[in-house]
């Protein structure tokens, strides 16, 4: 099984400066009431969507070797758009191939490797309600695809079968573990989606020999860091 993401390590301190610069995205109304008495406690705070990450603010949440010492925590690539034979799995592969998602305020990806398992970690900011919507895509594409379909991205795959699995996380999360098919070796995939405000984390777990492990810590570890 290939690896194709994978590209440097990530140095801990390469985002330090980066960490100490940003805001933590989130913020509610602090106006001042006006007036007194009972009509002016009435009145109640309506609590602001987070503001989305930019860019260099997904990259200083990124995670590090410091974050996972027992893994190796590398910079990956984007990967190639990923299209289906059947276009309600579309979502669903792009996640399961850790393909691109286009549409972003921004993105950044990192590989952590324990053992025979690799884990593609994709953060993504959206705008508005655009990060729910990614996450109930995908939703959508593991309902209607459990029975198996075809992914093309960087190469053909075929995706055999496809099983809801634990998810934890976030304000809301997905996970899902498949089978797949490729150049004649089978094995499997473990993906989670996490939903942290306007911020999509997609996991994808694969593994060179045997089974992948699903990525509880890596997951865990990277959703502390959205907070």
């Amino acid at each position: 099984m290939r690896f194709p993401y994978a590209r440097r390590v990530v140095p801990a301190a390469s985002v330090i400066l980066l960490i100490t610069s940003c805001g933590t995205g989130t913020g509610t109304g602090t106006g001042a009431h006006s007036g007194t008495g009972p009509s002016s406690a009435a009145v109640s705070r309506t609590p602001q969507a987070p503001k989305p990450f930019t860019e260099d603010e997904l990259a200083a949440r990124s995670l590090t070797s410091q974050d996972l010492p027992d893994h190796k925590v590398e910079e990956a690539f984007q990967g190639a758009v990923v299209s289906s034979d059947k276009p309600e799995c579309r979502d669903l592969a792009t996640v399961l191939l850790g393909g691109a998602m286009t549409g972003t305020l921004g993105q950044v990806h990192t590989t952590a490797t324990k053992g025979v398992t690799a884990t593609k970690v994709s953060l993504h900011s959206w705008s508005g309600t655009k990060a729910g919507s990614v996450l109930a895509d995908v939703k959508a594409g593991g309902q209607a695809c459990g029975g198996g379909f075809t992914a093309v991205g960087t190469d053909k795959v075929k995706i055999s079968k496809v099983v809801a699995a634990p998810a934890t996380g976030g304000d809301e999360s997905v996970a899902y573990s498949a089978e797949q098919e490729q150049d004649g070796e089978k094995s499997s995939i473990e993906v989670v989606v996490v939903r942290q405000g306007t911020t999509t984390a997609t996991f994808t777990a694969r593994s060179t020999s045997g089974a992948a492990e699903r990525p509880t810590a890596v997951v865990t570890a990277q959703v502390e860091k959205l907070h």
